[in-house]
This record gives structure tokens, sequence and C-alpha cells, in this order.
């Protein structure tokens, strides 16, 4: 029960930051961002959504643009501090992303 009070917390705590953001997404925002939408899908741990967040951050700040490469690198960070159990749900999720994507990229095409 302490897990989820100190999650919900630390969401809101991204809410009200996102609130008070200005119009420009700064990498910590980004960061904060694409660590809750995970903490989301795979119900991470509280030290694990500061790992995570750390390890976004660090990727946001390095890369401009979204690579392949970059991604594959910061996915294989996030698995090595997940569970066997998260990292299941970690590995269907990105392929779930990557196949809106190529959705995406084919209905522009």
């Amino acid at each position: 029960m302490k897990k989820y009070i100190t999650l919900l917390t630390f969401v809101c705590i991204l809410f009200l930051g996102m609130n008070t953001a200005t119009a420009q997404e700064t990498p910590e925002i980004k960061a904060k961002m694409k660590t809750l939408e995970l903490a989301k899908k795979i119900e991470l741990s509280d030290a694990q959504v500061k790992q995570v967040y750390t390890i976004y951050l660090a990727y946001v700040k390095e890369n401009r643009v979204d690579t392949e490469i970059a991604l594959d690198k910061v996915r294989s960070q996030i698995s090595t501090i997940l569970e066997p159990g998260q990292q299941k749900k970690f590995k269907a999720s990105f392929v779930k992303d990557k196949e809106r994507q190529q959705k995406l990229e084919r209905g522009r095409g």
C-alpha cells in the first residue's frame, strides 16, 4: 500500500510540474512524462521510478532525435532494473508502440 501512495504522490507531482511548465517542453518534463507512462504500464516500484527517470532524462538530454539505436540502448538499460514479469510487459509495450508507429507511417505513405 505504501508503494501505491508514494507512486500516486509522484504522479501528482508530475502533473503539477507539467501544469507550471512553459510552452516549450524541457528535458525534465519529457523524462517525467515518459517515466509516468511506463510506470502506468508496468507498475514500477518507487526505486524503479527514480532509476527510469534518470535513464530517460539522460536520453532526452543527449538525443535531439529519437533514433532506433538510442532507443534500443535506453530499453536495454531499463530492462536491467526490471523484474522478469515487468520485463515481459515492457517488451510487449514497445512492440505495440512499434506496430502503431508502422501503421501510422503506412497511412501517411
